[in-house]
């Protein structure tokens, strides 16, 4: 069971990646769009269980693009490029 939860997790992180507005949607009903994205339901423990992981996913997404842009602010602070 742990590898469908994991294949439907990339399935559904990689639809969500790039699509701000997807995000949004899944932030307000992340059940439903888990849903509509794969087109099956789940048993409700499933369900939970992937959305927790998308939610981790996306949370790790965020924390390297502010990492990257901290980086950038301080090599342009210190002079380098």
């Amino acid at each position: 069971m742990s590898q469908n939860i994991a294949k439907y997790v990339e399935q559904i992180v990689s639809k969500l990646t790039g699509n701000n507005g997807l995000i949004e949607q899944f932030k307000k009903n992340p059940a439903k769009i888990v849903t509509d994205i794969l087109g099956i339901k789940l048993d409700a423990n499933v369900l939970q269980s992937v959305i927790k992981a998308v939610q981790g996913k996306l949370n790790l997404e965020d924390v390297a693009k502010n990492a990257g842009g901290i980086l950038a602010k301080l090599k342009a602070l210190f002079g380098k490029k």
